[in-house]
């Protein structure tokens, strides 16, 4: 009675050894295209912007736009069919942030800002073979973001002149631009399913997530996830 248990058992546990047969070891480089959500964002822009409102100015025609689009090149070396390291360099569409300082005298400071976002991290990614080239796969690292503000500012003031002899308030347009730059260390984890053509390509789609990306002086923190699909050549 054991013995036809024993004989179905015998193809089962070849099914690992039949999935890596085909699989050699090799690195590979790609790019991938996908969606961003900056969780947090624009609230934490919104309590920032909000301190600007006081009993002598108002906050008007506030607006925030978050990055919705990405751009990713990546490499790495898979070396068995279940390990793999990795690292990648992600550009982020710029943040847009504007909004303007009025008071009751009639000047105003029209401020807008963009905010430029590069994410550099490297993994550890495990795969688990499933069938004909296809695999899931998880991955967990860190790495560091970079971020430049760029400003610009204009707007009118009243400065006191003097003219035949009486100071009148005279109005001044202003205009200026400034910079600023931030980095710091944050930490990834994602999962994802790809296919490989035998020995050429691969093909992906990921979910990536990225912890404390920004800081105040980029008008605030967040947590970044994203989707991405990508193509990969070995080499």
């Amino acid at each position: 009675m054991n013995r036809p248990t024993f004989l179905l058992a015998v193809p089962l546990l070849a099914l690992p050894s039949l999935a890596s047969a085909d699989f050699y070891s090799h690195r590979y480089a790609g790019l991938s295209f996908g969606n961003a959500d900056q969780q947090g964002f624009c609230d934490s822009v919104d309590a920032q912007i909000s301190r600007f409102d006081t009993d002598s100015q108002d906050v008007a025609e506030r607006g925030c736009e978050g990055a919705e689009q990405l751009v990713k090149l990546y490499g790495g070396w898979r070396w068995t069919p279940s390990l793999a390291v990795e690292a990648s360099v992600q550009q982020l569409d710029d943040n847009k942030i504007g909004f303007t300082l009025t008071n009751a005298r009639g000047e105003f400071l029209r401020v807008e800002d963009e905010i430029e976002t590069r994410l550099a991290t490297a993994y550890a990614v495990g795969h688990l073979p499933l069938f004909d080239g296809a695999s899931v796969f998880a991955k967990a690292g860190g790495g560091f973001w970079m971020g430049q503000l760029s400003e610009r500012q204009r707007g009118e003031v009243l400065v006191p002149i003097e003219q035949d002899g009486e100071i009148q308030e005279v109005p001044v347009e202003i205009r200026g631009r400034a910079r600023e730059a931030d980095s710091g260390f944050h930490w990834s984890y994602g999962a994802g399913i790809s296919y490989r053509n035998e020995n050429n390509w691969t093909i992906r789609a990921e979910w990536e997530t990225f912890q404390d990306i920004g800081s105040d002086d980029l008008r605030g923190t967040y947590d970044l996830e994203t989707v991405s699909l990508g193509w990969s050549l070995h080499f």
